[in-house]
């Protein structure tokens, strides 16, 4: 299915990782709005298959993000169902509650895995496809905890902040290399998403959860979906195409001062 030759992506082919809800799902829809072309991928097969229907994505791919090999496949899919790949959104990621006394390895692993890990692994198989399209874009979904830390937040911390400076290195060498890819990070503060439905619950009702949330930060609200998706719509977009190399938080003030 085309995805049109009006709006600010037309003629963009976007290969979105978490693409079954949330986000990643958001991006979709709003991707699809302007122009381009898209794939979704998502380790949960049936939803992604069903959500890449409901927008009309060029394809829905199971995906794990965690296996190399599986990176390669899915390049080589989407490639061929886009006609090529101009952009990489990075937005696959798990959560984990843990101070460096109660997180277990494993779960270490597991969110740096899923959360850091894959941004290399992924990237490194996208490279041939975003050389090919010669002017093209990969955007990494950080967060506000890759900027400042939680005592709660161990694995997350670092997972993001990792992210964060791994797209400053690729956006360098992409550069230097006359590639034309440009790689950005996004830093969002809590949204309203999956991903925070155990923070919520862990205060009781999700009105309480919320209020916990929302007084952290000084515009009192939780982030939308939609407001997060615009931003990397520009950084998909050619009005970015000297931007390179930065880090952009939507957070609601968070990270410019205390909350309270």
């Amino acid at each position: 299915m085309s995805g049109g030759g009006r709006g600010r992506l037309a003629g963009k082919k976007a290969l979105i990782t978490g693409g079954a809800q949330g986000l990643g799902l958001a991006f979709g829809r709003m991707f699809k709005e302007e122009g381009a072309e898209i794939v979704l991928t998502d380790i949960q097969a049936d939803k992604v298959a069903q959500a890449a229907g409901e927008i009309g994505a060029a394809a829905g791919l199971a995906h794990d993000v965690t296996d190399e090999a599986q990176w390669k496949e899915v390049c080589a899919a989407a490639e061929e169902a886009m006609g090529g790949i101009s952009v990489l959104i990075h937005n696959a990621g798990i959560g984990s509650l843990g101070n460096i006394e109660t997180e277990t390895y494993e779960q270490y692993r597991q969110v740096m895995a899923i959360d850091c890990d894959s941004v290399f692994l992924g990237t490194q198989a996208a490279m041939p496809a975003l050389k090919r399209a010669g002017d093209a874009s990969i955007v990494v979904i950080s967060s506000v905890a890759g900027i400042i830390a939680d005592a709660n937040f161990l694995s997350y911390n670092v997972a993001k902040a990792g992210v964060a400076m791994m797209s400053r290195s690729i956006a360098l060498h992409c550069a230097k290399a006359r590639t034309g890819i440009r790689c950005n990070s996004v830093h969002p503060v809590f949204t309203r998403t999956p991903i925070l439905d155990p923070m919520i619950a862990m205060k009781g009702s999700a009105e309480e959860g919320e209020a916990a949330l929302t007084r952290q930060i000084p515009l009192k609200r939780l982030g939308e979906p939609e407001e997060v998706a615009s931003m990397v719509t520009y950084l998909a977009s050619d009005e970015s195409r000297f931007v390179t190399g930065s880090a952009f938080t939507i957070d609601g003030g968070i990270t410019a001062g205390s909350g309270r």
